[in-house]
């Protein structure tokens, strides 16, 4: 099996699941003789906030010495993404091994219990992929939810949540008491929970699920927090760090958005319980050196400017339009938005709305993207400062054409549109500030 075959077989499984549940996904690892048990693990889950923790931790641990394997969804590029050591992408060589490798117990299962998805699939070859590389830890972050994601099969020495908000609530429930129970299921008996700020009513679903696992909490605010954040223009943060093993201090965060503070800060917690020390002062600078959070407030682009950020849901997009004046200078924001069709759209084009100078709405390549005619008849209601454009590539040169010297154009709404803006903007050699494979690959 080579790279292209191995492709095509992950990509004509179902690319989400009909029924909820882990029957699937624990007949493969027992098949596999369970190899996320042969290595320690750290889960991270959370409804914003979870990729780039979970990139930092890897990060840090990476820097501290060890072998880190790191599992992240969905991808900007290639599948090879999602797989990564010490922030190495699999190759394509071993990606086609793992899937061959797996193929048996995956070909028996499909046969026992039906259609297996995508994820599935690719979480398997993970676990079975860092077993065999021989990993010192892997830290995986959580599809969707906790109770019933794939990822769910490792037993966490280290279970964290970055933060609990109203999202998939078509899957996970209505109200964040019922999100924050369905994702407080990574938390099991003999691991260490580590909570960042969650709504009241959300803490108490984590807390009762702590109490019957008999788990212990290290919670944000209580144990650790960050303070003396100052947000540097066109440059990221500058904050310290009250931890649990003692305190950091003049961290210098090189990546934008306040709210990365709050991740990078979860992510020192998470790798001392997981070491149970301190972390060095020369391998904390080091991993500020190496963060990259791609498609997380990203700056691609000064002339014009321009931004891509993947706010997906009306929490994120709050927090995103917060961020951008503390990070940048201009005079107009220029937004340029697709957005997935089973988000709060209404709720996201108000906060637009009332922040962006101008909102040219348009659609990205995914399935799940929103009509332009279904983000027009939910628009009229909502701003008269809008116009439709249905070929993302137009709108971008629509946005860019319309901004001026001091104007910032921000691209988001989506992982799928940064990931179809990224590739545009790349094909017009615009002024990106790292490589397409740098701004990927979280080294």
């Amino acid at each position: 099996m080579n790279f292209a075959e191995a492709i095509s077989y992950i990509e004509g499984a179902l690319k989400f699941g009909i029924n909820p549940g882990l029957e699937k996904i624990r007949a493969i690892c027992e098949r596999l003789d369970n190899p996320q048990l042969k290595y320690p693990t750290i889960q991270i889950t959370g409804t914003n906030g979870k990729t780039s923790t979970t990139w930092m931790s890897r990060t840090l641990l990476t820097t501290s010495g060890l072998r880190t394997g790191c599992y992240t969804s969905p991808h900007l590029h290639t599948y090879r993404e999602r797989i990564t050591i010490d922030g190495e992408l699999i190759t394509e060589e071993d990606f086609a091994r793992a899937l061959y490798d797996i193929m048996p117990a995956v070909e028996k299962v499909r046969a026992e219990y039906g259609e297996l998805t995508e994820f599935e699939i690719l979480t398997a070859m993970a676990f079975y992929h860092f077993a065999v590389s021989g990993v010192d830890v892997a830290v995986f972050e959580v599809g969707l939810g906790g109770r019933w994601d794939a990822t769910s099969m490792v037993q966490p020495r280290v279970a964290a949540i970055t933060s609990i908000a109203l999202d998939h609530t078509d899957r996970l429930g209505e109200t964040v008491e019922e999100i924050a129970w369905d994702k407080a299921h990574i938390i099991k008996r003999g691991s260490i929970a580590i909570i960042g700020e969650t709504p009241p009513g959300a803490f108490e679903k984590i807390k009762e699920r702590c109490e019957a696992q008999d788990v212990s909490m290290i919670l944000y605010g209580r144990d650790f927090s960050s303070r003396g954040v100052s947000i540097l223009k066109n440059e990221g943060s500058s904050f310290s760090i009250d931890a649990m093993f003692g305190i950091y201090e003049d961290i210098r965060l090189p990546v934008f958005g306040d709210y990365q503070v709050s991740n990078f800060t979860l992510a020192v917690v998470i790798v001392e319980t997981f070491t149970g020390h301190r972390i060095e002062e020369d391998t904390l600078h080091s991993s500020l050196v190496a963060v990259r959070c791609p498609g997380r407030l990203e700056f691609v682009s000064s002339n014009p400017a321009v931004v891509l950020d993947g706010a997906h849901n009306p929490d994120g997009m709050a927090m995103l339009l917060a961020g951008l004046p503390k990070a940048f200078d201009y005079d107009r924001l220029l937004v340029v938005l697709a957005v997935s069709n089973d988000k709060d759209i209404k709720q996201m084009l108000e906060t637009l709305g009332a922040n962006a100078h101008k909102l040219i709405l348009t659609q990205n390549t995914s399935y799940r993207s929103a009509s332009v005619n279904q983000l027009n008849d939910i628009a009229m209601s909502v701003t008269n400062s809008y116009s439709i454009e249905a070929d993302l590539e137009k709108a971008i040169d629509k946005a860019v054409s319309m901004a001026g010297a001091r104007d910032l154009v921000c691209i988001t709404g989506s992982l799928y549109t940064v990931a179809d803006a990224r590739e545009i903007l790349v094909n017009k050699r615009m002024s990106y500030k790292s490589t397409a494979q740098e701004m990927f690959e979280p080294v």
